[in-house]
């Protein structure tokens, strides 16, 4: 048991962690994990609860399975969370692995966030890894999914904790037995009916025989890979940082800061959008990552004037003239803005709305002859002209056009990206737009000099791309 304390001795010091919830299904792993958090108890201060997840597909074995871990939990004065997953059917059924997992996480984060706890343990090992890895390798992973299992990941309101990932299962067996303790034994993982089971029973087996220590081998690979990918990870980190706007409703990338990359960070930028995009949008964030086609059509859409590709978890990336957006499917942003109304007051003023900086300041005679400045007239300022986002029903009519038209078919004929639009900040009287920053001035704002009592504002918004 010293080496199982060892390891999750490490793994608290680590993480910092004072608040512990532990998975616990009642199975050997997890009750090792248990154990080993209890004697710890003894030396260090932290709080620690334990949840069962009764996932009810074994029938009288499932019930039995809760009673056990209730029992344990009592002797060890451990308090515990028992939640059911209400799946129908059976461990035969197909994707049923996945759909437990998925159950349970989302079990395991509603709990942490409920208990305001700062860490999950999980009790995977090595030859959890092996099997993950492995498994990633046959569906086609790149070198993330190569990577397996992390020891320690971003997870609800805290993190995910696997202390034993480098630890065989023979290690935790033999801890068991050697301090007599009991644990309950799932038959289904004695029956091929999932890929990992099969796995472990058949393919693994018959790897060992040829290539001994196949499996160490395999989990030390993932742990060489890690180190390169974290190496890379850094970089793309630079990359996403420089090329990410994620202010609601926008959440967008720079198409040409990400072509100008190499592949190798791009691709692993766009991968991070996305994972973050699930947080936007409402998701807990967890390992799941994009499939290796998924991510190849987001990398291509790098490349496409126009278009929309769905992704995973009902997000979906839109092409635009200068960014890559992230919407929900329904074409909704993943967050909901609130923009600001600001009237123009008098004097010098700095306005900072959501996504532009707009400066106010007597006229200096200059007329202007760019869109990124304006400026009004005493007749202007006497309509009491606001700051605003863009609303239904406004108008424009674009200084030297013949008239005027709906705001919304300007900037489709300008090719203003659709997502772009509610961010915009415009100047207007009413439903009149008179000044889009950087996009447009209107026909009202025209003047051959500036007189007396003019007002010059200079505006630009933090997502525009440079226009010459």
């Amino acid at each position: 048991m010293k080496t199982l304390m060892d390891a999750v001795r490490s793994a608290l010091e680590t993480s910092g962690a004072a608040r512990v919830l532990c998975a616990v299904s009642g199975g050997c792993d997890s009750m090792a994990l248990l154990h080993a958090l209890c004697r710890l108890r003894n030396e260090r201060p932290f709080e620690l609860m334990a949840s069962h997840v009764q996932h009810g597909l074994r029938g009288e074995d499932s019930l039995e399975d809760e009673r056990f871990v209730r029992r344990m939990c009592q002797q060890l004065g451990v308090r515990l969370l028992v939640e059911n997953a209400e799946l129908s059917g059976t461990m035969d059924d197909p994707g049923m692995e996945t759909r437990a997992r998925d159950c349970r996480r989302a079990i395991f984060s509603r709990q942490m966030q409920m208990h305001h706890m700062d860490a999950l343990l999980t009790a995977h090992h090595r030859d959890d890894q092996t099997e993950t890895v492995l498994l990633h390798l046959l569906r086609g992973a790149g070198m993330e999914g190569l990577c397996g299992m992390q020891p320690m990941v971003p997870f609800s309101c805290g993190m995910m904790l696997r202390p034993f990932l480098t630890l065989p299962r023979e290690a935790l067996t033999d801890a068991m037995r050697a301090e007599g303790l009991d644990w309950r034994e799932d038959q289904s993982n004695q029956q091929a009916v999932t890929p990992r089971n099969a796995l472990r029973l058949q393919i693994l087996p018959e790897l060992e025989q040829l290539f001994a220590q196949c499996g160490a081998h395999i989990a030390q690979t993932a742990q060489a890979i890690q180190a390169d990918e974290a190496y890379l990870h850094q970089q793309a980190d630079e990359l996403y940082q420089d090329a990410v706007y994620t202010v609601p409703p926008l959440f967008l990338m720079d198409r040409k800061k990400l072509m100008q990359a190499p592949c190798a960070l791009s691709v692993r930028a766009l991968r991070r959008w996305w994972r973050e995009g699930l947080a936007a949008g409402g998701f807990s964030p967890d390992e799941r990552t994009l499939s290796h086609q998924d991510t190849a059509q987001l990398y291509r859409l790098l490349d496409q004037p126009s278009g929309s590709i769905n992704l995973p978890c009902g997000l979906m990336a839109a092409a635009g003239q200068h960014h890559l957006h992230l919407l929900r499917q329904s074409g909704e942003p993943l967050a909901d803005a609130q923009p600001r109304e600001v009237l123009l007051q008098p004097g010098e003023q700095v306005y900072h709305l959501m996504h532009a900086t707009v400066t106010q300041r007597s006229s200096d005679g200059a007329v202007p002859n760019a869109n990124d400045t304006a400026v009004l007239t005493p007749h202007i300022l006497a309509r009491r002209p606001v700051l605003r986002a863009p609303r239904p029903g406004d108008r424009i009519h674009p200084l030297g056009a013949p008239g005027s038209k709906p705001l919304r078919r300007f900037l489709t004929d300008r090719h203003i990206d659709p997502a772009l639009r509610p961010a915009l900040t415009v100047l207007a009287c009413g439903s009149d737009v008179l000044w889009i920053p950087q996009v447009c001035t209107a026909e009202a704002l025209r003047i051959t000099h500036a007189p007396d009592g003019c007002v010059r504002l200079d505006g630009a918004m933090t997502f525009w791309p440079h226009r010459s």
